[in-house]
């Protein structure tokens, strides 16, 4: 077992000191029977800390000892095709290193919840992208949430096993910013003894004192070989270095943390998502640039692009509003139109498809996917429920692609001027959604065909009675909104044919969620508990909206000609949607 010095700590100490005393602090962890959980995003700090926790587990095998190691990553599901390429790598690495010196290293990607992914949030017409000036919370939803909800599991799986508390490594430290040092002093973060976090989980921060040039030194110590490490770190340097454009790591970085204070809000990341908006993250370009090995990428920057150029093109933006006030709705600009949807839709399968016919030319993985099977379902029949596009509409674009040749290329629109948000107007809808419905016990979650052919047999689709009296199908539920694998690849291997017919063929008005049906009755969906009474208000909303002509390609014009201002209300309006009648500023 290799001898661990311990030296009173200091600035200038050499790198190998102050290496051993992080090693140390990990390894007492160890010894008192503490699993240990590694935050790793595949930057320097937390590649750092990695190095350090699996020395540690080495030398407590050697010992006798019987460490495991937990190293969880978060993939927002529109990372970096690089960043996302090189933390699968090195978590391979780490396992390999673990396997080799007879200790468990267990390495999870966490996904965000389907319902939360950027795809199925601005596909589906629920969200827009989160712009600078608004509440960005997709930091909380494709990152913070994922990571806890797994902590939590695995916690619970641990300790169920007889485990001691696991304790997370962090790579924070004390000299990056003054926010952050406001934040970890709060929380009393160490290098010696673990702290608990505002969720009560133990962590450590072994490199919380270290400045940047001793993380480059530790990487190189332990990269070089001089200490046994999991990685030569040169795919790390790799990214750093052409993120901004240049072949030095360590210049990189120091660049980078130049900009650090203008990235994004809570997220922080260096090399962020390529359809953040929050921050013009320029790393993904620089790299295209600076070297032919990205040009892979460039369809994810003009997509970046063409969001951002059409943030405040209000003619792109649903103005139908979903709320109910006084027997009238808001008609103002809001999320994105379906007409927008759509465009987006056809993007993302055409740069998809793009990456699959280069991958093949080239005889290796594609680099990215942003419609993956799944994804593709549940956009397809979300927007079927929200009325965004006709029943199938995703299936008809891949067929245009993938079969018919035709290509839906991102277009190179100039950015539009911020301006004012439009003033909003009203449109009388009545006191509930259908209730121009004959019957109305039939909107919603319900099929009167469907349920007649099946009325005596038990493939019909069962039945529930919602908290409001009203009869519903009895949808699987679970813990969260998914789409069921084997069904979806059943879907795109057998039934397209059929699916296209029925879009190609159109629907009634008031029918465009038989898409959404079709994928809930094929066993396809399953809704988060809340989600059956809310999807069935969905599904009367849009029906109603439908049968008014106010679905898909609706005219903008034409529906504010049909709506009124708010001092054309009648008094009960005006005094459910008072609240307009005060200017606000409003950053959509």
């Amino acid at each position: 077992m290799q001898t661990i010095s311990l030296f009173p700590q200091g600035a200038l100490d050499p790198i190998e000191n102050k290496a051993d005393r992080a090693v140390h602090a990990i390894l007492t962890l160890l010894e008192a029977g503490h699993p240990l959980v590694l935050a790793y995003s595949g930057g320097k700090d937390s590649s750092m800390v990695a190095a350090l926790a699996l020395h540690a587990a080495a030398l407590h095998r050697a010992a006798g000892g019987k460490p495991l190691v937990v190293v969880t990553t978060g993939d927002t599901l529109v990372e970096s095709p690089e960043v996302a390429h090189h933390y699968r790598q090195e978590l391979l690495g780490m396992c390999r290193y673990g396997q080799q010196r007879g200790f468990k290293v267990l390495a999870r990607v966490v996904q965000p919840a389907m319902a939360s992914t950027f795809q199925v949030k601005i596909l589906s017409g629920r969200a827009l992208p989160s712009f600078p000036g608004t509440h960005g919370d997709c930091s909380t939803d494709l990152k913070i949430s994922p990571q806890r909800t797994f902590r939590r599991q695995l916690f619970r799986s641990l300790a169920g096993h007889g485990h001691a508390e696991p304790v997370t490594l962090l790579g924070t430290r004390y000299g990056e910013s003054t926010r952050r040092n406001i934040r970890m002093r709060e929380r009393g973060e160490s290098d010696t003894l673990p702290a608990r976090n505002q969720d009560g989980d133990l962590v450590l921060s072994p490199v919380c004192h270290w400045q940047d040039d001793d993380i480059w030194e530790g990487i190189a110590l332990y990269g070089s070989g001089a200490r046994p490490g999991y990685s030569d770190f040169e795919d790390m340097r790799r990214i750093y270095a052409h993120a901004v454009g240049t072949s030095c790591a360590v210049v990189a970085d120091a660049i980078l943390e130049g900009a650090g204070s203008r990235r994004q809000g809570k997220c922080g990341a260096r090399l962020g998502c390529h359809v953040c908006q929050m921050a013009e993250d320029k790393s993904l370009a620089n790299m295209i640039e600076y070297d032919e090995r990205y040009a892979y990428a460039a369809g994810l920057q003009r997509l970046n692009r063409f969001i951002r150029n059409t943030r405040f093109d209000w003619s792109r933006r649903h103005w139908v509003g979903r709320t109910i006030r006084g027997g009238w709705i808001k008609v103002q600009p809001d999320t994105y139109h379906p007409t927008m949807v759509r465009e987006l839709v056809r993007y993302m399968l055409q740069l998809d498809y793009d990456e699959q016919c280069r991958a093949e030319r080239v005889g290796e993985r594609p680099k990215f996917e942003l419609l993956p099977l799944d994804l593709l379902v549940a956009v397809d029949a979300l927007q079927s429920l929200n009325g965004l596009a006709r029943p199938f509409a995703a299936w008809a674009d891949w067929r245009d692609i993938h079969q018919r040749g035709v290509r839906y290329d991102i277009p190179d629109v100039a950015q539009v001027a911020q301006t004012a948000v439009p003033t909003a107007r009203f449109l009388h809808v009545g006191s509930e959604w259908d209730d121009t419905a004959e019957p109305a016990g039939w909107t919603g979650l319900r099929d009167p065909y469907l349920e007649s052919l099946t009325a005596d047999s038990a493939c019909g689709p069962a039945l529930q009675v919602t908290a409001d009296g009203r009869e519903v199908w009895a949808l699987p539920t679970a813990q969260q909104f998914s789409v069921d694998a084997e069904s979806a690849f059943l879907i795109s291997e057998f039934e397209v044919d059929r699916l296209l017919e029925v879009h190609d063929a159109g629907v009634a008005p008031g029918q465009v969620t038989a898409g959404y049906r079709w994928y809930a009755q094929y066993g396809c969906l399953t809704l988060s508990h809340s989600q059956r009474a809310e999807h069935d208000e969905i599904a009367r909303r849009t029906a109603y909206k439908d049968r008014l002509g106010l679905t898909i390609e609706y005219d903008v014009g034409a529906l504010r000609s049909r709506a009124v201002p708010f001092e054309d209300l009648p008094a009960a309006g005006q005094l459910a949607w008072r609240q307009v009648a005060t200017p606000q500023q409003v950053l959509f």
